[in-house]
Order: C-alpha cells, then sequence, then structure tokens
C-alpha cells in the first residue's frame, strides 16, 4: 500500500527532476533569430503605422510618464511622421542586427510615449503593452550583453539570439504572472470562486463595444452571461483552465515545447476571451505565435527528423534546452 510519505517523496523527487533540466537559454539558430526579429519588426510598424492614434489633445486622465511631463506636444500633426520616419530606419538595423545598444532603446521610448499618451486620454487598456514588453526586454538584453562581454571577454557566437528568445520568454510569461496573481491578490484568494460573476463584465464589455462603435453585431445577447451564472461550478472549471495557465505561464522558458503548448494555451485563452467579451489582443497572440510557438523552428525539426537528419543531440535539444 502506497503511504503519505512515499507520495511526497515521489512529488518531490519529480519536481527535483524536472527543475534540474531546462530553464537555461536555448540555442537559436540564425536564420531562425532573423524571422523572429522580421516578425516583431512587422508587429512594431504595424504600431507605429497608425498617423494619429490617440483622439484628443488633452491628457486628463495621466499615467505612467505622462503623471510627470507633458505629453500634449505628440499630437502636433508632424510628430507622428518624424516618429515613423524615426521608426522605420530603426526597424531597418533591427531586422539587420546593426547597432541594437542605440536602436532598441529609442523604439521602446517612442512606443511608450505614443501609447502612454493615448491612455492618458480616459480609455485605458493595455492593448499595446506587449509591444512594449518586449522592446523593454532585449533592450535589456542587449545592454545586459554587452556589459557581460566587456567583463568576462567574448561571448559564444549566437549566446545573443539566445539571450533575446529566453528573456522575452520570461518578460512576456511574467506579465500572464503578474495577472493571475492580481486576481487572487484583489479578490483575497477567492477569484476562482468568485468567477461566475465574470458574467456581468462579459454583458458590460459587449455593450461598451456597441455603443463604442454603434454596430449591432456586438449588441448581441445575454446567452452566454446567463449560462455562467446558471451554472456557476461549470463555469468555475471552465474559467480555471485560463486561470491556472497564467499563474504557471513561467514553466515556459524551460524549453521548447514547453513555450510551444504553453504559447498556444495563451492563444487558445485570448481567441476565448475575444468571443466572450469582444477584447481583441492581436498584439499578444502575434507574440506568443513568433516567440513561443516559433513555427519555422519546428517546421525544420520535422522535416530534418522526417529525413532522418537529426543526430541524437538534435532529436533531444528540445526537450533537453
Amino acid at each position: 500500500m502506497i503511504t503519505l510519505s512515499q507520495i511526497i517523496r515521489g512529488c518531490r523527487n519529480w519536481l527535483r527532476a524536472f527543475f534540474s533540466s531546462g530553464f537555461v537559454p536555448v540555442s537559436v539558430a540564425g536564420w531562425e533569430w532573423f524571422i523572429i526579429r522580421t516578425g516583431f519588426a512587422l508587429l512594431v510598424w504595424n504600431e507605429m503605422s497608425d498617423f494619429h492614434p490617440y483622439a484628443f489633445e488633452d491628457q486628463p486622465a495621466s499615467i505612467g510618464v505622462a503623471t510627470m511631463l507633458d505629453l500634449r506636444w505628440l499630437h502636433h500633426p508632424l510628430t507622428m511622421p518624424v516618429f515613423q520616419w524615426i521608426t522605420a530606419a530603426g526597424l531597418i538595423c533591427y531586422i539587420g542586427g546593426w547597432f541594437h545598444l542605440a536602436v532598441l532603446p529609442v523604439l521602446t521610448l517612442l512606443h511608450t510615449l505614443l501609447r502612454t499618451y493615448e491612455n492618458s486620454q480616459g480609455s485605458i487598456h493595455h492593448s499595446h503593452q506587449m509591444i512594449t514588453v518586449v522592446l523593454l526586454v532585449q533592450t535589456l538584453v542587449v545592454w545586459g550583453f554587452w556589459f557581460q562581454a566587456r567583463r568576462s571577454g567574448p561571448l559564444p557566437a549566437g549566446a545573443l539570439a539566445s539571450w533575446h528568445v529566453y528573456y522575452v520568454r520570461a518578460g512576456v510569461a511574467a506579465t500572464y504572472v503578474i495577472a493571475a496573481l492580481s486576481k487572487l491578490i484583489n479578490s483575497k484568494g477567492l477569484w476562482l470562486w468568485r468567477s461566475p460573476y465574470i458574467a456581468f463584465d462579459l454583458v458590460k464589455a459587449q455593450r461598451q463595444k456597441y455603443y463604442a462603435d454603434l454596430d449591432p453585431q456586438y449588441l448581441g445577447d445575454t446567452g452566454v452571461a446567463e449560462w455562467v451564472l446558471a451554472s456557476p461550478h461549470l463555469a468555475r472549471i471552465g474559467f480555471s483552465g485560463g486561470f491556472f495557465l497564467e499563474l504557471f505561464a513561467l514553466l515556459a522558458v524551460r524549453n521548447r515545447p514547453w513555450a510551444f503548448w504553453i504559447g498556444l494555451g495563451l492563444i487558445a485563452f485570448h481567441r476565448g476571451v475575444y468571443w466572450l467579451m469582444h477584447l481583441r489582443f492581436h498584439n499578444n497572440e502575434a507574440v506568443l505565435l513568433l516567440f513561443f510557438l516559433n513555427l519555422p523552428y519546428w517546421a525544420w525539426w520535422l522535416f530534418q527528423k522526417s529525413r532522418g537528419r537529426l543526430t541524437p543531440g538534435l532529436e533531444s535539444a528540445a526537450e533537453n534546452s
């Protein structure tokens, strides 16, 4: 008969084995990192290509740096064209791998200023924060890499790309962990139990979208919200999946398969949020697709495996790195 002490010992041994491998930067090929950089550059350009992303001049609900700085100069008609030219030049350098020490801080600053100003106009949302997170993490990585190289000498070729992917995954995953912890803290640990009350938020979000766009498709019915209230236990089970996915998102840095499946789960989570509440998180999904799923790598891996070209080291690299 299995005793409680044996179960505890087995769990402890499993956890020790689980955390003893992985959780280090993976080896990233040059072509792989180039594809990721290009995809992310297109995402940043899409963010910056909006000629006038803010509706008003004033900043009545200042947040972040807007509480210390007057950002109304961003409303000037010449500001966005100048920012776009700087962004275009910076992204070309970013894709080419040139001057990252200067380019990434500038891109981070421009994006932060524009979206802070937008959010300071009274309609706060976090549709754009993931781009800022990735830019900021990469800025810290290139400067950290530079200081490390100065202190200990040249680092191995390809190490910088590995650092980029690893720490971007960690930074992105951390935002989801913070979201889950915020739910726990604000609800005093009762978020899952109270989750059926999200039904009211579902109706509220649908109505806000309707009154913002006056599009009848967003008026919707209350069928889903009514089901959530009528089936609270089933709703708790359903919402718990997304909650625990957020809470343990940092496991994505263990290795490539964990990054893939957690990234896929988070994309499905965002799709579910859109279906329920019409809240779009396209930037989050795109970042997860690029840095977590990294489909070009898995296409290459499957092709090599189908041809029998994977050495034992390469074949197990995804699980052990």
